[in-house]
């Protein structure tokens, strides 16, 4: 048995994917994804993005009390460094 050598094709075919092509690959996914799930599953998941939300709504009201602590507290402190930089008066 031989084999016969073949030939290169003289002609390359080239299939470009768009940004917009991708995404809309992507985003047919995630439906048809969506689309196969119980409703079970999807009330799962909504709540879970909800949870997920909250926490973040949480953690940023947390980073602004805290902000707001600090920078109280950088006030207090430049407020002490004046009242001790003050001669003291003896009342003796």
């Amino acid at each position: 048995m031989t084999v016969a050598p073949t030939t290169a094709p003289t002609e390359v075919a080239v299939v470009a994917i768009t940004t917009t092509d991708r995404k809309h690959h992507e985003e047919c996914g995630i439906l048809e994804l969506y689309e196969k799930m119980t409703l079970a599953q999807k009330i799962i998941l909504g709540l879970l993005c909800a949870v997920v939300a909250l926490e973040g709504l949480y953690l940023f009201a947390l980073v602004k009390y805290v902000a707001e602590w600090f920078i109280l507290l950088l006030a207090v402190t430049r407020r002490m460094k004046q009242l001790r930089s003050q001669p003291r008066l003896d009342y003796r």
